[in-house]
């Protein structure tokens, strides 16, 4: 009996070290979809565009930097990438695939 208790609590260790790794590689699911529609909302009010316009938006994680950005493909433009991120709470442009694109705006600091 007390080896089973012990074989549960040191898997119970390890699931929790590895979720923790994970977790600090990826970042979590619900930060993820929440900086996503965040982005959205703000394309959608802010920058006036219709939600037809965004082909696809994933939240995404740094985990160099710590910090939760957005992937937006637009319909128009489906080969370029444009990563939004919020800043002391704005939405700026923080990378393109190609700085040629439609959809650059005045936030974006090369």
């Amino acid at each position: 009996m007390k080896r089973t208790k012990r074989l549960i609590m040191d898997s119970l260790v390890l699931l929790a070290i590895v979720g923790g790794i994970y977790i600090g590689l990826n970042g979590l699911p619900q930060k993820k979809n929440e900086i996503a529609n965040e982005v959205l909302t703000y394309l959608t009010t802010d920058r006036l565009f219709r939600k037809g316009d965004i082909k696809e938006i994933e939240g995404l994680y740094s985990f160099k930097s710590g910090d939760y950005q957005a992937n937006v493909i637009y319909a128009d433009e489906p080969n370029i990438n444009y990563t939004y991120e919020k800043v002391k709470g704005r939405f700026k442009l923080a990378g393109t695939s190609d700085v040629r694109g439609k959809h650059m705006d005045e936030t974006f600091d090369q």
